[in-house]
């Protein structure tokens, strides 16, 4: 019997054609990811009626496009949901984006009747689905009988935001989704410039986060 410390073994390695291979298909992977993940984050579905729900820190020009949406569209109610302002707070009279959008919407026009604030808690974390609670409960205080949602909000955000909103308000309600252009950085580009990566990539890890690890 022979006994040895060490063996040989046969291993097939790629050649310089190969790993040329390998490269085109792992840049064409990266491409293809990269051209789909924008789309996937920011996705386009509106009812187009029922009540529409706009996030409270969306930009003016962002909101501009909403009140035509709104004027257009067969909605009964215009909700502003968000949380409490952090910078600035002291030396504003508005202490919560949804009172300063409510604000905005009157000064461009929007009868203010048919505006309802909806103000989260001031949380730390998981503010998206602490703004869902606080439109369920302004949804209850306002006898508000729609089951049909337009949720407005500015780029990527969205996938994630119809999400939530979702689970804080239970499958018996329909909710379209409305993603508008950023102010910073052109949707088709994002990967051109730090903060549309930025902006891209940490939303989705937090849809990743939302979508297999939070629970109400």
């Amino acid at each position: 019997m022979k006994f040895a410390l060490t063996t040989v073994k046969l291993r097939r390695r790629p050649t310089w054609l190969g790993w040329a291979l390998v490269a085109i298909l792992i840049v064409g992977l990266f491409h293809a990811f990269t051209a789909n993940l924008y789309p996937f984050l920011a996705p386009e579905k509106p009812p187009r009626e029922g009540l529409m729900v706009v996030e409270g820190w969306i930009h003016d020009f962002a909101l501009d496009e909403a009140i035509v949406l709104f004027n257009q569209g067969a909605y009964s109610r215009i909700v502003c949901t968000g949380v409490p302002i952090e910078t600035g707070s002291y030396i504003s009279r508005f202490k919560s984006y949804p009172e300063m959008t409510a604000v905005r919407l009157k000064k461009m026009g929007v009868d203010p009747t048919r505006i309802v604030v909806a103000i989260a808690d001031d949380a730390k974390k998981d503010r998206t689905y602490m703004s869902a609670v606080a439109l369920r409960e302004a949804i209850m205080a306002y006898n508000l009988d729609e089951k049909r949602l337009h949720l407005v909000t500015a780029g990527p955000h969205g996938r994630r935001s119809r999400m939530l909103f979702q689970k804080a308000l239970g499958d018996e309600y329909e909710i379209g989704i409305t993603c508008l252009a950023p102010s910073s950085y052109a949707p088709e580009d994002w990967n051109t410039c730090s903060e549309g990566v930025r902006e891209v990539m940490s939303e989705f890890l937090a849809y990743a986060y939302a979508k297999f690890f939070f629970h109400p």
